[in-house]
C-alpha cells in the first residue's frame, strides 16, 4: 500500500556530493516498510543529505522513528543530514508540544 511519493535529486554543490529527498502523502505505519525500505537504498556516499517532508496527508511516531534512526546511523558514520518538514500547523503545534521540532540540530 503505496500512498506516499518519494523524490530524489542528486547535485554538485562546491565539489561535493548533495542529495535532496522529498517524502509526501501518508507517512504512517502502513507505509513503514516501505518507507524504510526506500531510505536503506539511499545510503550511498553522499557528502550531504537533505530530507523534506511535505504535502502530508497523514503522520505518526513511526516514521519520525524511522528517520531519526536513518540520520543517527548516518551522523554516526560521519555523514550530514539535514530534516525539513513543512506541516500544518495544527500537526506542527503537535510535534512542538511533544518536544519535537524540524529541522532541530
Amino acid at each position: 500500500m503505496q500512498d506516499f511519493k518519494f523524490t530524489r535529486n542528486v547535485s554538485e554543490d562546491s565539489g561535493e556530493s548533495v542529495m535532496k529527498m522529498v517524502f509526501e502523502g501518508a507517512l504512517t505505519l502502513s507505509n513503514a516498510n516501505e518507507i524504510k525500505k526506500i531510505l536503506e537504498e539511499q545510503k550511498q556516499e553522499f557528502s550531504q543529505i537533505a530530507l523534506m517532508v511535505k504535502n502530508v496527508a497523514g503522520l505518526d511516531v513511526s516514521f519520525l522513528q524511522i528517520i531519526e534512526s536513518w540520520k543517527k546511523s548516518l551522523e554516526n558514520n560521519g555523514g550530514k543530514v539535514k530534516i525539513q518538514m513543512d506541516l500544518p500547523y495544527d500537526l506542527k503545534t503537535l510535534l512542538s508540544n511533544a518536544g519535537i521540532v524540524y529541522p532541530h540540530k
